[in-house]
């Protein structure tokens, strides 16, 4: 986009001259408007706000100078290029207070202007490209850090509220908003942006990012009433308008707490997964519970009522999971669409029942289950979670201090983790720490926080609007080098490779 000129000087020939025998847009520059005197000046800045202001310091009614100091702090990133025939040290001293970019003495040649622009441009571009280089690093740091708690379970004392309040998150409430694509593996680069700009569109405050196959939109809000279901659905019928291909929309309750954000995140998946089931009827759904779940459609009841009574009989081990495999893949009436949807609620509600650790593992497993084009492959998944289930089972069995360590790192996975800082919230000596869950998980404190780093990681890098370097930096590495050298020990593969095989896959 071009940099904006305003020119305010009371010579018209140096107006004219400036304006009509300057390339302006060779140096990608508009000139957006003149003034012959300084109130008129004044009323234009602020009405234009350009980048570059050229300027007389001599003019009717009110000197360059003069309107400069009024304006300073309205206009603090404005480049100004006095143009004076004027040299008098007290000038040039008070506009070096006022952060003169030039002062170029009358008679003026164009070249020296053209010059003297752009350098200006170029500074302004810099300090731009700095800027958005630092909004995107704080933007792939609040993902990393979302990413962190709606994989693992959030609870009181685990430093949830100074995590938001660090990525500068303030709310009065908030809700979860997942769109996935209607039958597709993935989400294109080109259609993340599309959704970005739907959302941006409703002027709603919303972090966006890719959490396996579906984009989650967590959404806050300033107000806590009754106004959210009616923002939430128009925001939700525009990107089912907006987009090219049919999508399937969940949508959370509303909430004030953040330790409920996992379970937000769960109502809003659980509500999608609905949506898949109703594809004829509506592609958003908002989650619902105990009464207001009689009011679902009939099929969806069904459904339900169906997945209920395979859980009720449900247990972690192999032949539960191949019994239930062969009857959701009989309810689904072998319609794969339904049968990915259906897998991931029975794999959800398993969860529940047994209590086990819920983690980015068991996350991944439910995140295949959309991949699931015949009967062994459902078996397959719901195989893999009761395994894992019964693994976390044998996690729940580390001491309180151990499991509240491991829980907190995984939580803070995107911040800077050292142990003296964690032993020192769990009460206990740096030593004692590293020796007990050393002891008990059979790795080292380090390991543990290598392991959720990269965890993370890996989520990130599937989002193809996140550049390697930010999700480096996400997860706290300053270092590209140390983040790529950690990734290819723990993944065998580089992140750039690891994000070509997601991509392909």
């Amino acid at each position: 986009m071009p940099l904006k000129v305003v020119i305010v000087e009371d010579n018209p020939l140096t107006v004219r001259s400036l304006a009509e025998t300057i390339d302006w847009d060779a140096l990608d520059c508009e000139l957006v408007g003149t003034a012959g005197d300084g109130e008129t000046g004044q009323r234009l800045i602020l009405d234009r706000m350009p980048d570059i202001l050229l300027t007389d310091i001599r003019m009717p009614q009110c000197s360059g100078l003069d309107m400069l100091e009024t304006l300073r702090e309205r206009i603090p990133d404005c480049k100004v290029i006095i143009i004076t025939g004027y040299d008098h040290f007290q000038y040039a001293s008070r506009a070096i207070k006022l952060a003169v970019f030039d002062y170029l003495l009358k008679p003026i040649r164009n070249e020296e202007v053209v010059a003297s622009v752009r350098r200006a441009a170029d500074e302004i571009r810099r300090r731009q490209e700095a800027r958005r280089s630092l909004e995107e690093a704080d933007a792939a740091h609040r993902r990393a850090q979302l990413v962190s708690l709606l994989t693992n379970p959030s609870q009181r004392g685990q430093g949830v509220r100074a995590a938001f309040d660090a990525l500068g998150l303030h709310f009065a409430e908030y809700y979860i908003m997942t769109i996935r694509l209607s039958g597709n593996d993935g989400i294109s680069q080109s259609a993340l942006n599309h959704l970005d700009q739907l959302i941006a569109s409703r002027r709603v405050s919303a972090v966006t990012f890719l959490l396996y196959d579906t984009m989650v939109a967590f959404i806050m809000r300033k107000t806590n009433d009754d106004g959210w279901r009616r923002e939430s659905l128009e925001l939700a019928e525009a990107i089912s308008a907006g987009m090219a291909e049919p999508v399937e929309i969940g949508v959370s309750r509303r909430n004030t707490s953040l330790h409920a954000i996992r379970t937000v995140y769960q109502q809003a998946r659980q509500a999608m997964w609905e949506a898949a089931l109703t594809r004829d009827e509506n592609s958003v759904v908002f989650f619902e519970e105990g009464d207001h779940r009689e009011h679902a459609s009939p099929r969806i009841a069904e459904f339900n009522r169906r997945v209920s009574a395979l859980i009720e009989k449900a247990e972690l081990t192999d032949e539960s999971a191949r019994s239930a495999a062969r009857e959701l893949v009989e309810l689904s009436g072998k319609q794969y669409s339904q049968l990915r949807a259906l897998i991931a609620m029975y794999s959800l509600e398993l969860r529940r029942k047994f209590g086990a650790s819920s983690n980015l593992q068991t996350d991944a497993a439910m995140y295949e289950s959309w991949f699931v084009t015949s009967p062994e492959e459902a078996e397959a998944c719901l195989l893999k979670m009761c395994a894992l289930l019964r693994s976390g089972a044998e996690e729940d069995r580390y001491s309180l201090i151990t499991r509240n360590t491991i829980q907190y790192i995984n939580l803070h996975a995107a911040e800077a983790l050292h142990l003296n800082d964690v032993a020192e919230r769990m009460n206990v000596s740096a030593n004692y720490l590293s020796a007990l869950i050393r002891k008990e998980t059979g790795i080292t404190f380090h390991d543990h926080v290598l392991k959720a780093k990269m965890a993370v990681a890996r989520t990130m890098l599937a989002d193809p609007r996140i550049l390697v370097e930010e999700v480096a930096r996400a997860v706290g590495y300053s270092n590209y080098i140390s983040f790529y050298n950690a990734f290819k020990r723990t993944e065998n593969m580089t992140p750039s490779d690891y994000r070509n095989r997601k991509v392909k896959l």
